[in-house]
């Protein structure tokens, strides 16, 4: 955990985990970069913590998040996992 922050009870830990979910799902057109940061950061972890967790190097991580690289469905899956999330498509409905 991110040594800024205060530790978080189990119980704000879930409060946090569903509002982030709430957030995610309000909005299933947010760029998979903001979703990534927005995980990490609501999980308070460092880039090199969240990278170690999900099995992908730092570097890649930092370059999804700075939106300078696309990863592949396999590394978004693995990005995803951590909180219990997968990747999915979006479709827009057709009025």
């Amino acid at each position: 955990m991110d040594k800024r922050f205060k530790p978080l009870s189990a119980i704000e830990q879930m409060e946090e985990r569903r509002a982030l979910f709430d957030e995610l799902a309000a909005d299933p057109t947010l760029p998979v970069p903001a979703v990534i940061r927005k995980i990490r950061t609501t999980l308070r972890l460092t880039i090199a913590e969240y990278a170690k967790l999900c099995g992908v190097s730092a570097r890649t991580l930092q370059d999804i998040e700075r939106g300078e690289s696309s990863p592949t469905l396999a590394t978004a899956d693995k990005l995803l996992k951590p909180v219990g999330m997968s990747v999915g498509a979006v479709i827009r409905k057709r009025p």
